[in-house]
């Protein structure tokens, strides 16, 4: 059952979304808009599909299963939370405001992530060892806080959806990251290099960008320096001098 959403007021909807225990998702319909303001609307585990307009303002979205913003929808953070544990889809406009968007464990083994989004503060948490799964070729950028929590035991896994293929996760500068047990296989940090004191924990590498330079798949392998052929040529002189003259002298003196 779905439940489109096209009142203006959120009052009547939370009352008609809380009797309706078997709803399959929660849709604000194309050209229909719809403000939360300052409420919260707990979705109990089912979806959010947006193809009008819908802003949060300062409210939270609680509890969705998949989030996805059709074509030619939009969807405003303003300086709210949205929690979800499924899937998150961007093919209209996102804009982030201030706000959070929290991918959590859930009943779930992997959420999907497609489309590129600008969010302000994106955090991934599992205690589960949960795969985040992110489309090739697509890119996550988050300006203000990206926060990545798994465990020792079980570290969440962060892949693109095609092996060898790349996705791509970019915290743009003025960022600040909290990460601690994850695994990355065929994904760039393309803006500030993530992890950088930490080792690729189950993760199968191709991760540019991320962990200990050249360790476990992670990061780019720092080069090792090279003589310029100048310099090769003066070495090699040095080295002919010491073995000429040097060489044969302290020889003599033992």
């Amino acid at each position: 059952m779905t439940l489109a959403l096209r009142a203006a007021g959120i009052g009547s909807c939370i009352l008609l979304l809380l009797s309706v225990p078997a709803l399959a998702q929660v849709v604000v319909p194309a050209n229909a808009s719809f403000a939360l303001n300052g409420g919260n609307l707990d979705l109990a585990g089912t979806g959010l599909q947006v193809a009008g307009a819908f802003s949060l303002g300062a409210g939270n979205v609680n509890n969705a299963a998949n989030v996805a913003i059709a074509s030619g929808g939009s969807l405003d953070g303003g300086s709210g939370t949205i929690t979800l544990f499924g899937d998150w889809s961007n093919t209209g406009t996102f804009t982030a405001g201030t706000g959070s968007v929290n991918f959590v464990g859930g009943s779930v083994a992997q959420s999907n992530i497609s489309g590129n989004s600008i969010f302000y503060g994106a955090s991934f948490v599992s205690a589960a060892g949960k795969n985040y799964v992110f489309a090739v070729g697509a890119t996550q950028n988050i300006s203000s806080l990206l926060t990545i929590t798994g465990t020792a035991a079980l570290p969440i896994q962060f892949r693109s959806s095609a092996a060898g293929q790349v996705a791509n996760i970019d915290l743009l500068p003025g960022g600040s990251q909290n990460i601690v047990h994850v695994g990355v296989s065929d994904m760039h940090a393309t803006g500030q290099h993530l992890a950088a004191s930490q080792t690729n924990e189950g993760g199968t590498g191709n991760a540019d960008g991320w962990f200990m330079s050249g360790v476990n798949g992670g990061g780019n392998a720092v080069p090792t320096p090279t003589l310029s052929g100048i310099g090769a040529s003066l070495l090699a002189l040095l080295l002919a001098v010491f073995a000429a003259f040097v060489f044969p002298t302290f020889r003599k003196g033992e």
